[in-house]
């Protein structure tokens, strides 16, 4: 699991992380000669599979899958928040924070940590002398709970960010419960 190099820094933001496992897709060495290659997240092979030689990283079904689970993550997230729009064109609000939805008081952003992909909510800064965190407080809970809710709809599990040194899991089993 990710942790420790991506966290948030406002008082009302947050992050969960999807495991490199659940969207890295690996493909046989030897495809090309199969009818119907089988294709494999990485969560489904283990530490021989991966380091043997039969089984290579596929760039191609691995940005496809990212994209899918991003997709429904989005669409739901949309439904389940009407404030929120996509973010169009790509924005990037920090050197590694690309903005995927945003809402008057918030972004939602992807942020690449090497061992997964942290999805944060991010804390909009209002006008000069003017101040959001009223709205911040009394929303943000919801929108966490809203992206953990989007997330463990098409992931079997997420991470969450605990502190600097810690992190945490969440299955779907635990979020129905």
């Amino acid at each position: 699991m990710g942790c420790g190099n991506c966290c948030v820094f406002g008082r009302y933001e947050g992050l969960y992380y999807i495991d490199n496992d659940d969207f890295h897709v690996f493909r046989r060495a030897d495809a090309a000669s199969d009818d119907c290659p089988e294709p494999r997240l990485m969560r489904d092979l283990d530490y021989e599979e991966l380091t043997d030689g039969t089984w290579l990283y596929d760039d191609l079904a691995t940005e496809l899958e990212e994209e899918d689970i991003l997709e429904c993550f989005t669409a739901n997230f949309l439904q389940m928040f009407p404030s929120f729009k996509r973010v169009r064109p790509e924005r990037w609000i920090s050197r590694s924070q690309r903005a995927i939805l945003e809402s008057p008081l918030f972004y939602i952003c992807l942020e690449d940590n090497e061992w997964s992909l942290a999805v944060e909510l991010i804390q909009k800064e209002p006008p000069w002398c003017q101040s959001y965190a009223g709205l911040q407080s009394r929303h943000y809970q919801a929108y966490l709970k809203g992206i953990e809710k989007c997330l463990l709809d098409r992931l079997p599990s997420i991470g969450t960010y605990k502190s600097a040194w810690t992190s945490g899991r969440l299955t779907r089993a635990e979020q129905s419960a």
